[in-house]
């Protein structure tokens, strides 16, 4: 009894803190939506002068908005790589804790920046990436939770930490625009909008949640420092490593943002390339840089690269994760691109409300996560949730294909909304049951001190989806090809569930899980 309340007090604790994360990582999603209404009704309001842009140049500003939400997804991607393997040697309560705390400061920074009218853009170069902080406390946090609960308990408990962590982006694109329309916290309305009180939003919640992670949060006897402050400062020099490979990463996607901008089979190959290079400049820092202590723990850890069902693994979360983090960052976007202009460039007057509709999608998909964890307890296979789960993905993803290239070619866009937007739920809902059926089939593979690493890796590697789903849509946009890039995704979709089926769920399979 003693033990169960102290795991479910982490867990009450971690979700909000989890919730936070999540809303300010995934923020530029609606931030950016904002940014480029308010320049609509104020040609002169948030121009970014240092660009050099042609005013006339709508698509090319619609497209350096985009790059934004890919920079904060590549940062949270890259500092969960150092989350994965940052309960260890610091303990969860001081991860979930300084997580919270260090993601206050950008918030701050920009609620600063937005409330200046001419913000240059490169100091949003700056604000986005350390965002970054909140994409990556998932891993550490689903992690540590892991260890506070036995297998059979795992499933609903990662369901709801992730579930109700996930809501996050649900909040944000709720709740953001709303906070934009009025001065919630003073200031002066840039284009009619407030898009400075998305920062200060953000920092009185943060520090309302963090406040309980570093009072009541508890320490597994193996984890962690000797000291509080021992364990914080190992804190600091892991998160710093991940630093190293979000300026390499973000950096250069900044800095090659010239050489690719005509070219959207090089936009492409970018992201796939810079996450790639950001992960594994991370991982040598951390290895490199680290104290003895931490390495000997990182040392422990690394064992599980050398299991091929980690590969195995890391594939399906980035179906099931990569996907859901990835439309989420882009569907805001997507809606308004697709169905706010017609073929000729001009604004539909009579387009959808992107505020409306952008958070139904993020909203579902966390509500099925836990679902998906609980239906895998109650049938004793994950990976039958997976599988059933795939197959729906890979028919809704090519059904939102064929909406999105009839809506493209239309005058009236908007007659294809309501089906599109059908089969994006629908595709939002697979790939969140999903997502609480491929965590609940790690936690039973593999014993706890390895399905701890193996949780945080896979939630890195896939959250890398939150920048590369949006730099694949720019791209597409750009190429009038949004179509294909769907068409792709489930192709992609396809070979999960090949993989699924042949390891995980035939009869005599090699794991089944």
């Amino acid at each position: 009894m003693y033990g169960s309340k102290i795991a479910y007090k982490n867990l009450i604790i971690s979700i909000p803190n989890l919730t936070l994360a999540f809303a300010t990582w995934t923020m530029w999603s609606i931030v950016v939506t904002t940014v480029q209404k308010a320049n609509e009704a104020d040609p002169t309001a948030y121009t970014f002068p240092d660009l050099g842009l042609d005013p006339s140049d709508k698509s090319g500003y619609r497209a350096m908005l985009l790059l934004l939400p890919s920079i904060a997804g590549l940062a949270g991607a890259t500092f969960r790589v150092t989350n994965s393997f940052m309960v260890a040697a610091t303990g969860g309560k001081v991860t979930n804790a300084m997580n919270s705390t260090l993601a206050i400061l950008p918030m701050i920074a920009l609620a600063i920046a937005f409330s200046q009218k001419d913000v240059p853009y490169w100091v949003l170069c700056i604000v986005a990436p350390c965002c970054g902080f909140g994409g990556g406390a998932f891993a550490s946090s689903m992690s540590g939770i892991s260890f506070f609960f036995p297998k059979r308990k795992q499933g609903m408990a990662l369901g709801l930490n992730a579930g109700i962590g996930n809501l996050g982006v649900s909040v944000t694109q709720l709740v953001l625009p709303q906070l934009a329309g009025y001065a919630a916290f003073g200031g002066m309305a840039i284009g009619a909008k407030y898009v400075m009180n998305t920062g200060w939003f953000y920092v009185l919640c943060l520090t309302i949640a963090a406040a309980p992670a570093w009072l009541w949060m508890n320490y597994m006897p193996q984890h962690g420092a000797k000291r509080l402050t021992g364990s914080i400062i190992a804190y600091l020099r892991l998160q710093g490593c991940g630093f190293l490979g979000v300026i390499v990463g973000a950096g250069l996607m900044i800095a090659s943002n010239s050489w690719v901008a005509d070219s959207p089979a090089l936009i492409i190959l970018r992201v796939f390339v810079l996450s790639a290079l950001a992960c594994v400049t991370t991982l040598a820092a951390m290895w490199f840089l680290s104290s003895g202590e931490v390495k000997e723990k990182l040392r422990a850890q690394r064992v599980i690269f050398s299991d091929k069902h980690t590969w195995y693994m890391t594939w399906l979360y980035i179906m099931t994760f990569g996907s859901f983090i990835g439309y989420s960052n882009a569907f805001p976007k997507l809606i308004q691109d697709v169905f706010g202009y017609l073929p000729d460039g001009s604004v539909n007057p009579n387009a959808p409300s992107v505020a409306a509709y952008a958070w139904l999608g993020a909203g579902l998909g966390s509500i099925a996560r836990p679902f998906g964890g609980w239906l895998s307890d109650k049938c004793n296979s994950g990976a039958t949730v997976t599988h059933w789960g795939t197959i729906i993905e890979i028919v809704s993803t090519v059904a939102i294909g064929v909406f999105v290239k009839l809506a493209k070619g239309s005058a009236t866009p908007e007659d294809w909304f309501a089906p599109f937007l059908i089969c994006f739920l629908i595709l939002f809902a697979s790939t969140g049951s999903s997502n609480g059926s491929t965590f609940r089939q790690m936690s039973v593979m593999f014993p706890p001190e390895k399905a701890g690493p193996v949780l945080g890796w896979t939630s890195a590697v896939a959250a890398y989806g939150a920048s590369v789903f949006p730099a694949c849509f720019g791209a597409g946009l750009k190429g009038g090809f949004v179509d294909i890039i769907l068409y792709c995704f489930a192709g992609y979709y396809f070979t999960c569930l090949l993989v699924n089926y042949w390891f995980y769920y035939r009869k005599n399979c090699e794991r089944p899980c």
